[in-house]
Parts: C-alpha cells; structure tokens; sequence
C-alpha cells in the first residue's frame, strides 16, 4: 500500500507559474498524492483562474484561501493545518509554485525514507534543485551553515551538472524549495518558524531538526527545475535584490543567529 503524501503549493499573484506546476504534477510516478493550494490575498485574478483550471484538473486537488499574507512560513503551516485533521496523513511535500517536477521527484525521496528509516533519524529531505531557464545549471543541492562566519552556502550554486551529486548525502539545510518529510516530524519539532516574513524559516526549520538530532539529506535522484525569484522579484543571475528582498533577507538573517547563536 502506497501512503498518501500531501503536496503544498502557495500561490500569490502568479496563477500561471502554479498552472506549470500543477501539470508537471500530472506526469509524477506517484498516485496517491492530494495538492493543496494556498491562494494568497487572490490578487491578479489568481482564484478565478485557479478554479478555472481545477475544474478540469485531474488530481485530488483542495484549494485554501487566505485573506492576509504574513510570509512563506504562515501560508505553509495553513496548509500544514489543514492536512493535520485528516485521517489519510502520512508524508508532506513543499513544493516553491515556480517548480517543474521531474516524473521520478516524489518516488525518489519516499524510496528513500522508507529504505533508511529503520536505521537513521531522518528529518527533512530535499532535492537536486536545477536553473529553469537552464536545466544544465545547478541551483543547489542543499545547504550549509557556518556559525564562526554567520555565512550559509548553498551546495553546487552555479556549477554545471554533471552527476558530480549523484548519491544522498546529509546536509545542514534543504531547501524551501521541495522539503519531504514524514509528518510525524511536527510533533517533535513543530510548525515551520513564523518568525520570519521571507528567507531563513527553511533553515531555521532544519537546524531545529538537527538539534534534536534528525539528519536532513539530500536526495539528488529526485530533481525540481526551479524559477528561482519569480515569487520574489529577484532572479537567480540579477546581479542586485530589490530593497524590500534585502530588508527581509537581513532581518530573517538577524533573527535566525539571535535565536540560535545568540553569544
């Protein structure tokens, strides 16, 4: 028996990239999915348009509606909620709206929390994370966190791929961008952090993880072609953010090393 997995997509004024999303989901080798959308503030015509092509979607599909937007972390645990009352709850996917799945993406990642979850604590799992524009370019594979520094990396930022991530591998962070992960892990460490508005509730979901001993892996295998910026503004290869990206970025920055490295 194949267990449900429920798929978190937020939209927010961007109806088309969640549109993309939605049939690239349609192709998963993966059946017993239900996809929850969280429309945000349905600004841009996005409700009408959604529902326009829910009616003919042919996925298990529950939309949400929100009337505030208060971050990226607020609108996830709104979904997180909602699949928490349901009586089918076994895995959660976050998924960014402005991705492309790859057809093996989900069966991957359960493959392998179902292989290693007798012998490891496993907390979140992530994805190969490739530049939409060019597939053949690495976003990321996950994430760092250097305390003495303050500095996170994300792992592969930029390179070519050429299968040089090609097994999973622990890593400090996965990213927002796709976290699989059991739901039995909220329990234990509780709703994505709403401290911040924008950046850094990914990480901080992470290193809450790994304080209590969970390993966050990446799983290369399962691969998602990222718009990276569209949800924000800021596009991979910009060489300059906008103010408000920056006031969030520094800000969530502040608040993740008060909270933990506060010496």
């Amino acid at each position: 028996m194949s267990h449900k997995v429920h798929i978190i997509l937020l939209n927010y004024a961007n109806p088309s990239d969640t549109i993309e999303c939605l049939e690239s989901l349609k192709g998963i080798d993966y059946s017993n999915i239900e996809i929850i959308i969280v429309e945000i503030c349905n600004l841009n015509n996005s409700l009408n348009e959604l529902n326009k092509f829910l009616s003919s979607y042919s996925l298990s599909t529950t939309l949400l509606e929100l009337n505030v937007n208060n971050g990226f972390a607020y609108a996830n645990n709104h979904a997180i909620k909602y699949i928490l009352t349901q009586k089918d709850k076994y895995f959660i996917w976050i998924l960014n709206n402005d991705t492309i799945v790859k057809k093996e993406s989900l069966q991957y990642l359960k493959k392998f929390y179902n292989n290693n979850i007798n012998t490891k604590k496993i907390g979140f799992l992530g994805s190969k994370i490739l530049e939409y524009s060019n597939p053949n370019i690495i976003q990321t594979v996950g994430g760092t966190f250097n305390p003495k520094t303050g500095f996170s990396k994300l792992i592969g930022k930029g390179e070519i791929d050429n299968r040089q991530y090609n097994e999973p591998f622990i890593t400090d962070y996965v990213i927002g961008a796709s976290m699989f992960f059991h739901v039995d892990l909220i329990s234990q460490i509780g709703l994505m952090p709403e401290d911040y508005f924008l950046y850094y509730e990914d990480i901080d979901w992470c290193m809450t993880a790994k304080k209590q001993d969970f390993l966050n892996f990446t799983v290369p295998q399962s691969v998602v072609i990222h718009k990276q910026g569209a949800s924000t503004g800021n596009k991979y290869n910009k060489k300059k953010t906008t103010s408000p990206t920056r006031k969030y970025m520094y800000s969530s920055y502040i608040k993740f090393y008060k909270k933990f490295y506060p010496k």
